[in-house]
């Protein structure tokens, strides 16, 4: 596409009202990997442009339709599940806004304590290095907030979806990951943490080292051991520990799958975090079957249609759901 052309698309969307289906199609466009460099050259532009204007209270009067542009990043009809949107919003003319790969980068640079925003698109992931040396792997659909230098006592981020993290150890400044219904505090370790904003349940799964997990109403924290991992009912207050696997929950981090000889059920596993869906088993399937293959590039059909020819199971995907029964 051509350069002009990008640019007019973003300067239309930044400055025009749009239909909600032509939102959507501009958030799919935007974080398509086709014209990548374009694309961010554009938004660095209109970035430009909103600095150059003049102080914040000559442009009040736009704050409400800079912040509808800005809740198109988020699923239609939905409430913006950004969590330092609305306060992004307060000085939106101000906002910059980078498109990475398939990711998206926020940084907010005028509020009282500086924070960066990271949101990874459906079906991608992202790897990042938080300001302390701490290691994260975004998984699809999901969003971390933390400020742009950790100077408190806590090192503390807000995920909404799915997160790996390799905590960097500093005994003086625990490293807490608050989620909606649960917070995860630690020293130095390697876990995988889960919760959707206004979703059910919460988890966490500790891969080494050791975490403190913390619910509402629970006065003391839960301690984890590695291969241990905890979830939360937020509807009916239900808190159960078991031991897994921790590598199944957390293979999504890698470039690849490889299973050799491993059981159905750990594949499954592993596929829920690798794709986003979640697996409902009908009939008497054999789970304990062992399968080996690998998976890098292909869609969730192409890998569940592989797996039916090496095992004697029926598929159906419906949405976020694939429903197994035996052939």
């Amino acid at each position: 596409m051509k350069t002009d052309k990008i640019n007019r698309l973003v300067r239309d969307f930044l400055h025009r009202d749009m239909p909600e289906e032509i939102q959507r199609r501009f958030r799919r466009w935007m974080t398509a990997p086709a014209d990548r460099e374009t694309k961010d050259a554009a938004l660095f532009q209109a970035w430009k442009e909103l600095l150059a204007r003049p102080a914040e209270s000559d442009y009040r009067h736009k704050l409400p339709d800079i912040h509808r542009r800005i809740d198109m990043l988020d699923r239609a009809g939905k409430k913006s599940r950004f969590i330092s949107l609305r306060r992004f919003a307060a000085a939106a003319a101000l906002l910059a806004l980078v498109v990475c790969g398939e990711y998206l980068f926020l940084r907010s640079r005028y509020e009282r304590t500086p924070s960066v925003c990271l949101v990874t698109a459906q079906g991608s992931k992202g790897e990042f290095t938080l300001p302390d040396g701490t290691r994260v792997w975004l998984n699809g659909d999901s969003r971390l907030s933390y400020p742009e230098t950790f100077d408190a006592a806590t090192r503390r981020v807000r995920l909404d979806g799915e997160a790996f993290f390799q905590v960097r150890h500093d005994a003086s400044h625990p490293f807490v990951v608050d989620m909606e219904v649960m917070q995860v505090e630690v020293l130095g370790t390697e876990f995988d943490a889960r919760h959707r904003a206004g979703t059910r349940y919460a988890e966490t799964i500790l891969q080494s080292g050791s975490v403190r997990v913390l619910t509402p109403d629970r006065k003391s924290p839960i301690l984890l051991r590695p291969d241990e991992r905890i979830l939360f009912d937020a509807q009916t207050g239900r808190i159960a520990v078991s031991e897994v696997s921790a590598g199944d929950y957390c293979s999504w981090t890698a470039r690849r799958l490889v299973f050799t000889n491993k059981s159905l059920s750990a594949i499954l596993v592993n596929l829920e975090r690798w794709y986003g869906v979640h697996f409902h088993s009908e009939g008497n399937i054999d789970l304990s079957a062992k399968l080996s293959f690998h998976i890098e590039y292909e869609s969730l059909e192409e890998a569940m249609r592989l797996i039916s020819r090496i095992a004697p199971i029926r598929y159906d995907i419906r949405g976020g759901t694939v429903f197994l029964a035996p052939e």
